[in-house]
């Protein structure tokens, strides 16, 4: 075992400088009594954390970091930053299974408090996602302490690549939930975010990582009590680093700002976008239904003096429920009778149930849908949801032999009620676009699709409205309805909202948002967000509810990410898997060399 010595009085609490090995085979070379030993002689860092107070204060520190950069404070620069605690002690703990446990720990807190307001609809079982959430940044310190201790390679290129690929896995695996990445910390600094369009928001989170990458480099240069030889190259890694990400980073504002200033926007259709503000809970909602619909009502009579050439209403409005088999309610005699009466389009959620008597598997479907009126009077248009959110809107292994685990996922699910309710709905077939006539622009035909709710968060979602398989534009514009009311009037309305702007610049497409409880809002083609419903909240004793009316504006630019995807992410999760199996393969090999010393001794 190595022999350490306190460090100078200005260095960290708790870390240790060590000498440097006396020789790549001495035993000297690793620590013995971690679960390191196995692999074979470490390269020292020049230094240690052997308390565990000051480990897990490094990674506390970086989870309070990690909470400033998401909304409500929104503090962006921080994100530069915020990840280089973890990252140092990472590398530096002499106890590995320290990492993993500090890492459990406070990550799951970063989640707990920062989703809280999912607790809402989905009660204690809320803190089982913070767990899935925190396992894959447990996953993280594993390769990339390995990189860190036997690698010579600047943390400023590996961890970016690690990390990045890691959110993107996340994005990916089981239904996905791409949600606090990295990148939606710069959702308001659009000159930093224009390159979602050429490798989607991970490309945003690369150059974000890159430069946490780099001050850990510079960390660990300015602790390392090495040798002359050590230190030198510990000081080449973190010039190496540095000038890497401050290219990023250089390359990242020069193409934001020519991106920004050759843009080819043009002013669309003129869009009202209505938003409710009532809360729903799975024991009852804030107001009936009835309600619901008075106060809409209003709100689409007082939008219509602007005489818009659409009018955007939230998902499931007001609990309307349509079926092609059977007699139309009366409120979609109003809303059809407004479409005719205004000569605007109106779009609108509403709950679309079909019976198929023929079909044994499922004789009755419910789906989440949206529904386009047209002044004309005829059959409205409708799209229903594709991606479905597990176990709130589908419980997996509904059909098939795993049936019986679905019934026992269904009942834990609250939203099931204590009848132990179907509740899920059924994804739609298709990403169907709709087009309309703006009366407003001599009759000038606009082409839109409408990502409804969670769909906005998916990336893949917007680029199947954005391009065709001739790789041409399909829309001029999306409309994305959605309703935030089962998470609370908080922090959720905010984040949903940093993530959406993501889709505007990775497509080059104006986006109307119509969210009840918030934030309702147009989003050009550059990520600007603007003419907001109450930007400066509700008046005092009044809900949060309300129109904007504005342009919508659009871009005819065809970007490279909408044709070809997410090939950067897809290259990031390689690459993390391949430092997966390069840590594997140490241990494999380091086994085999204690094995063939002991024989031979």
């Amino acid at each position: 075992m190595p022999v350490t010595v306190k460090v100078r009085t200005s260095a960290p609490t708790g870390v240790r400088h060590a000498p440097p090995a006396r020789g790549r085979g001495s035993a000297d070379s690793h620590d013995p009594g971690s679960d390191e030993a196995s692999v074979g002689p470490l390269p020292k860092l020049g230094a240690e954390i052997a308390s565990r107070w000051a480990l897990l204060t490094l990674f506390i520190v970086a989870a309070g970091l990690r909470s400033l950069i998401h909304p409500a404070i929104s503090a962006w620069p921080v994100s530069f930053v915020c990840l280089a605690p973890w990252i140092v002690g990472v590398g530096l703990s002499r106890h590995p299974g320290r990492v993993y446990a500090f890492t459990f720990v406070s990550t799951s807190a970063f989640y707990l408090l920062n989703m809280s307001w999912l607790k809402q609809a989905a009660g204690p079982w809320y803190a089982a996602l913070a767990v899935y959430m925190t396992l894959f940044e447990v996953l993280a310190a594993c390769p990339l302490r390995h990189l860190m201790r036997r690698r010579t390679v600047p943390l400023a290129i590996v961890f970016p690549v690690l990390w990045t690929g890691l959110e993107f896995l996340r994005a990916i695996l089981f239904s996905g939930f791409p949600w606090f990445m990295l990148a939606h910390s710069q959702y308001r600094v659009l000159t930093l975010i224009q390159t979602a369009d050429l490798v989607g928001a991970y490309g945003v989170t690369f150059v974000t990582a890159a430069v946490n990458g780099a001050v850990a480099d510079l960390v660990l240069a300015r602790l390392g009590r090495e040798s002359a030889t050590a230190r030198s190259i510990r000081a080449r890694l973190a010039r190496l680093g540095a000038m890497f990400a401050g290219a990023l980073l250089l390359f990242s504002l020069v193409y934001g700002q020519v991106r920004i200033r050759t843009s080819r926007l043009s002013e669309g259709p003129l869009v009202a976008t209505i938003q409710g503000d009532y809360l729903n809970v799975v024991t009852g909602d804030e107001a009936s239904a009835r309600q619901k619909f008075a106060r809409y009502r209003e709100l689409m009579s007082a939008a219509a003096a602007h005489r818009a050439d659409l009018y955007l209403l939230p998902e499931s409005t007001w609990g309307m429920i349509l079926s092609p088999t059977h007699p139309r309610p009366s409120d979609y005699e109003y809303v059809e009778e407004f479409s005719r009466r205004t000569g605007g389009v109106v779009v609108m959620g509403a709950a679309t149930v079909e019976f198929r008597p023929y079909d044994l598997v499922a004789p009755e479907r419910v789906y989440n849908s949206a529904y386009v009126f047209h002044p004309d009077g005829g059959e409205p248009g409708r799209y229903d949801k594709r991606h479905l959110v597990y176990f709130g809107e589908i419980v997996p292994f509904r059909f098939g032999r795993l049936r019986p685990v679905y019934f026992w996922l269904n009942a834990l699910v609250p939203f099931s009620g204590p009848n132990n309710v179907e509740f899920s709905t059924f994804p739609g077939e298709s990403f169907r676009t709709f087009t309309m006539e703006a009366a407003s622009q001599d009759g000038r035909t606009w082409r839109f699709g409408i990502p409804i709710c969670y769909e906005d968060v998916m990336p893949y979602i917007s680029r199947e409205f954005a391009a065709d398989s001739d790789r041409r534009k399909r829309v001029d514009f999306l409309l994305n309805i959605s309703n935030d009311g089962w998470f609370g009037r908080g922090t959720q309305q905010e984040q949903h909202l940093s993530t959406c702007v993501f889709r505007a610049v990775e497509n080059r497409l104006g986006i109307v948002r119509s969210v009840n409880t918030g934030v309702s809002c147009f989003i050009d083609p550059t990520g600007r967000i603007r003419d907001r419903v109450n930007p400066e909240g509700p008046p005092p004793g009044a809900d949060n509810s309300g129109f904007s009316v504005a342009r919508v504006m659009t871009d005819d630019r065809l970007t490279w990410y909408s044709v070809h995807g997410d090939d950067f992410g897809w290259a990031c999760l390689l690459a993390a898997a391949v430092f997966c199996l390069d840590y594997i393969f140490a241990r494999a090999r380091g086994r085999g060399s204690s094995v063939v010393q002991e024989n031979t001794t």
